[in-house]
């Protein structure tokens, strides 16, 4: 049973890393884009996905145009760095993505469509 869990916990670890080294890959061949600003001169935004489980969760958030890697536990995305208009990570739960900003704060959820099986 012990081996079970083992390999188990193996395979979610590299599931886990694999989601991490693909998401640095999209960030370095992505290059500089502007953020594309929805009506209300913010950027739009939005869940694509969340991969892992427990502690290990990233959440793939497009803002305007550029998809954001961000990992549970750390408020930056990855290869982010702080500024005024970054939006920090304040939590992961269930399906939705809490992210903050200065005196910006946003729930996002992945749509429910994109689990719903297809006839």
């Amino acid at each position: 049973m012990a081996s079970a869990e083992m390999s188990v916990r193996e395979l979610m670890h590299l599931d886990a890393e694999l989601a991490r080294k693909q998401a640095r890959q999209r960030l370095k061949t992505a290059g500089p884009q502007l953020d594309v600003p929805a009506a209300s001169g913010n950027p739009a935004l939005h869940v694509a996905a969340i991969y892992g489980v427990g502690r290990k969760l990233l959440a793939e958030v497009v803002i305007g145009s550029r998809s954001h890697i961000y990992m549970r536990g750390r408020a930056l995305p990855v290869g982010g760095t702080a500024s005024p208009s970054t939006y920090l990570l304040r939590g992961i739960s269930g399906s939705c993505v809490h992210l903050e900003r200065t005196g910006d704060s946003q729930t996002l959820c992945l749509r429910p469509s994109l689990w719903a099986a297809k006839p």
